[in-house]
C-alpha cells in the first residue's frame, strides 16, 4: 500500500562524503554537492560509484541546492532521508488499519517531555477497555540490514538511549509509550546492535519488559519514488 510519493527524483552516481552531511554525488556528468539528511556512518549504501537518488532544492538559504533521498542496495533503493520520517510515521499512524498501536482521536506532533521533543502525542481508545488513553510515540528509522535481518543503531545514538529512558518513564507514569520503528530495507527480522551501541541495545529490550510498544513496520522505496507499507517485521527475543 503506497504511503506517500517523492516527487522529482533523479539517478546520480555517489562520489564521495567529506563529511557527515555532505557528499559528491556525479549528476548528468557533473559532480555536484548533495546534503545527506542522515547522521548515520551508512557504509553499506554510500560507497564510490553505487547508484544514488537526489532530488533538486534549490533555495536562497541552502549551501546545497540538492538532498540525497536514497541509494541502491541490491535490486532496491533504501530511503536515507530522515526528514521523511515523520511524513512515512503520519501516514501510518493516521491510518485506521495500519496504525498498529489503535485509532488516535487526537494526535500532535513534536511535544515537549523532559530534555527531548517526543514525535507525537495523542490520545487514543483502548480496544479492549473502552477508555481514552494518552499515548506518546517517537520514531526511529532504520536504513541497515545484512542478510535479511533490520539492525539499529549504525553509529552510537545518545539521543536514541533517551528517548527509550524517557518513554520507560512515561509508562512507569502510567501513560502508553510506543516506538514506531521503520524499516526502510527489505528484512524479515528486526535486532539492536548490540556491537554498535550496548547502552541502546540494553535500553531497548528494558523499555519492551517495562510495556513500551515497539513495532517495526517495513516501508520500501520504489524508484520512482513510491513509499509503500509492507506490514510488521519481528523483533528478535533474548
Amino acid at each position: 500500500m503506497k504511503l506517500l510519493k517523492i516527487e522529482d527524483l533523479i539517478k546520480g552516481k555517489f562520489i564521495a562524503r567529506p563529511n557527515r552531511y555532505i557528499a559528491e554525488v556525479e549528476i548528468d556528468g557533473k559532480i555536484e554537492t548533495v546534503h545527506v539528511h542522515d547522521p548515520g556512518r551508512l557504509k553499506e549504501l554510500l560507497f564510490e560509484n553505487n547508484e544514488v537518488l537526489v532530488k533538486y532544492v534549490a533555495s536562497e538559504t541552502r549551501k546545497t541546492s540538492w538532498d540525497m533521498i536514497a541509494a541502491k542496495k541490491e535490486n532496491e533503493f533504501v530511503l536515507i532521508h530522515s526528514g521523511y520520517h515523520r511524513y512515512i510515521a503520519e501516514a501510518i499512524l493516521k491510518h485506521p488499519k495500519l496504525n498498529p498501536f489503535g485509532e488516535f482521536e487526537t494526535l500532535k506532533a513534536e511535544v515537549k517531555y523532559g530534555k527531548s521533543r517526543i514525535d507525537f502525542k495523542g490520545n487514543i481508545m483502548n480496544t479492549q477497555t473502552k477508555v481514552i488513553e494518552e499515548l506518546w510515540v517517537e520514531v526511529k528509522g532504520c536504513s541497515l540490514s545484512e542478510d535479511k535481518v533490520a539492525m539499529f543503531p549504525d553509529a552510537p545514538t545518545i539521543r536514541g538511549t533517551r528517548h527509550l529512558e524517557e518513554l520507560i518513564e512515561i509508562r512507569n507514569h502510567g501513560a502508553r509509550a510506543g516506538v514506531l520503528l521503520l524499516v526502510l530495507s527489505d528484512a524479515d527480522l528486526f535486532v539492536p546492535k548490540i556491537d554498535t551501541d550496548p547502552k541502546f541495545y540494553e535500553a531497548f529490550y528494558r523499555a519492551i519488559d517495562s510495556g513500551v510498544e515497539i513495532h517495526p513496520i517495513k516501508v520500501l522505496l520504489s524508484s520512482s519514488g513510491d513509499l509503500n507499507y509492507f506490514g510488521t517485521v519481528p523483533i528478535k527475543d533474548v
